[in-house]
């Protein structure tokens, strides 16, 4: 059973982003429907932070079943940044080689001691497609 928020209490803004991810996954094709000869896709997620406490590696790998849906979340659990790789990653189905590393800004914002502003967490990434042998 789900139930409507009462008048006047919006929710917050992290509860939007995970909104926002979950609708772009819920309408987003299958890697089958949007490549078909694309066996998997492979994300690589890099974070650099100034700050002495960074985050792990990530590395994500998509399936031809998987929802191609190239928008991750930043890392920061005080932010409402999504990091959009659909360009990423229709460049490197198209072309299938290996994409050079590339660099994004997170355009979020972050509650830092109740404070607003930028998060600025810079992600460096890269994208690679694999097709079947003899496409």
């Amino acid at each position: 059973m789900r139930f409507s928020q009462p008048v006047g209490r919006g929710g917050s803004k992290f509860e939007d982003r995970a909104e926002r991810l979950r609708r772009g996954r819920a309408a987003a094709p299958s890697l089958r429907e949007l490549s078909p000869l694309t066996t998997h896709v492979v994300v690589r997620l890099q974070f650099r932070a100034d700050e002495t406490l960074t985050h792990a590696d990530q590395s994500i790998v998509l399936y031809p079943g998987a929802r191609a849906y190239f928008g991750f979340p930043c890392p920061y659990g005080d932010c409402d940044g999504i990091y959009d790789l659909t360009l990423a990653a229709q460049a490197a189905m198209t072309y299938l080689r290996s994409r050079p590393t590339e660099t994004l800004e997170c355009s979020g914002t972050r509650s830092r001691h109740r404070l607003l502003g930028p998060c600025g967490l810079q992600l460096s990434y890269t994208v690679t497609a694999e097709a079947r042998a003899g496409s």
